[in-house]
């Protein structure tokens, strides 16, 4: 009997280590998970925060980017003009009379606006020189190399000639009096009275003002009135005068269509022959009459 007692006293102490050591594991096991739990948070959040860090990242370099962009974009558009280019035809002149001294030079642009950059190059030296005036999409410096590929609204020469009377002789097309004498006349205005000839679909107004002699010619078979334009033209030498041709003609040959033939005035000063061309009669007279 007494060996059964302790029998059962044995197994009752056996029971109860055993289930105070499945107790220990239960809170080890749960204090582990605890923890992995508390890990895998932490880990979460440091995640959130680096990917929240490189999207702050991202969006910032890409606006930097785009502002970078449009700056660029604006630059290359060439229109926001800081500098007149009435501004830019001073310093051009300033340049080119540092390298061929006291030469003569349109001091205007003769553009009715500044809808684009005047970029000018120049060949030759102080007794013979050409001059081209164009207008670009970007600001140039005097004598760039890619204004060759521009197309001159306006050129300057000056030729010298061996002797006063040689570079008279190379002022072309001046129609004596007795050549014009005969011919139809008709009144241009401010007292002037200008010879009319016709012929072949083609129809020429010539006068006299001064030292200079006014050619104007227009294609009557494209309904081009050469009359019309005379007037015109006598009424701007009301408000502009032209540089002085020395003894004998200067000559002004005009087209109805401007752009088509340049406009050409050329006249004799020494023993320098001076030609100045324009797509346009106006800027054909306000840059003539701003030389100096």
């Amino acid at each position: 009997m007494k060996g059964k007692i302790l029998i059962m006293l044995a197994a009752s102490l056996l029971l109860t280590g055993c289930s105070q050591s499945n107790k220990s594991t239960s809170s080890e096991s749960a204090a582990g998970s605890s923890k992995v739990s508390q890990k895998s948070s932490s880990s979460k959040k440091a995640s959130s925060k680096s990917s929240s860090v490189k999207k702050s990242a991202s969006s910032s370099s890409s606006s930097s980017t785009s502002a970078s962009s449009s700056s660029a974009s604006s630059k290359a558009s060439g229109w926001n003009q800081t500098t007149s280019n009435a501004a830019r035809l001073s310093t051009f002149n300033s340049e080119i009379k540092k390298q061929l001294g006291n030469v003569l030079l349109p001091s205007v642009t003769g553009l009715a606006s500044d809808s684009g950059y005047l970029n000018v190059r120049y060949s030759g030296n102080s007794s013979s020189y050409k001059v081209y005036y164009s207008v670009g999409y970007a600001a140039k410096t005097l004598n760039d190399p890619s204004l060759s590929g521009q197309t001159p609204y306006l050129v300057l020469t000056k030729q010298t000639y061996a002797s006063a009377s040689a570079a008279q002789a190379a002022v072309e097309n001046v129609q004596s009096k007795s050549n014009l004498q005969g011919l139809p006349t008709t009144n241009l205005g401010s007292g002037i009275t200008a010879w009319t000839d016709a012929g072949a679909g083609q129809r020429y107004v010539t006068f006299n003002e001064g030292n200079w002699q006014f050619t104007v010619h227009g294609a009557a078979v494209n309904g081009e009135d050469a009359e019309t334009t005379a007037k015109n033209l006598v009424a701007l030498l009301n408000s502009y005068y032209l540089p002085a041709p020395d003894k004998g003609k200067g000559t002004f040959e005009v087209s109805v269509a401007d752009g088509e033939t340049p406009q050409t005035l050329t006249w004799a000063k020494g023993s320098s022959l001076y030609k100045l061309q324009a797509h346009s009669t106006d800027t054909l007279i306000k840059t003539a009459a701003s030389l100096k």
